[in-house]
């Protein structure tokens, strides 16, 4: 996919990564959110548009690998002991 360099707003993710027109050099990795800095590069450097085999992921996407699976309270003990902090 085709991606024009006004469709890279601070914040915005692709679920693969995104590269330079060339198809070789990395732009942002998979999930990763572009920064001011990015912006500012695509600028500077005149880059027309990126090229990606993802699509944008949502503003709330979160990938289950970062999700910190907690443990169940087993008795009120723990409770007890949660609510003296």
């Amino acid at each position: 996919m085709i991606i024009h360099c006004s469709v890279i707003k601070p914040g915005v993710r692709f679920n693969a990564p995104v590269f330079f027109e060339d198809g070789q050099n990395m732009f942002l990795g998979a999930n990763r959110p572009a920064k001011p800095f990015h912006i500012s590069a695509l600028k500077r450097w005149n880059i027309p548009f990126l090229v990606t085999e993802g699509q944008i992921l949502p503003d709330d996407y979160v990938e289950e690998e970062d999700v910190e699976e907690l443990e169940p309270l087993e008795d009120d003990e723990d409770v007890a002991e949660l609510e003296e902090l």
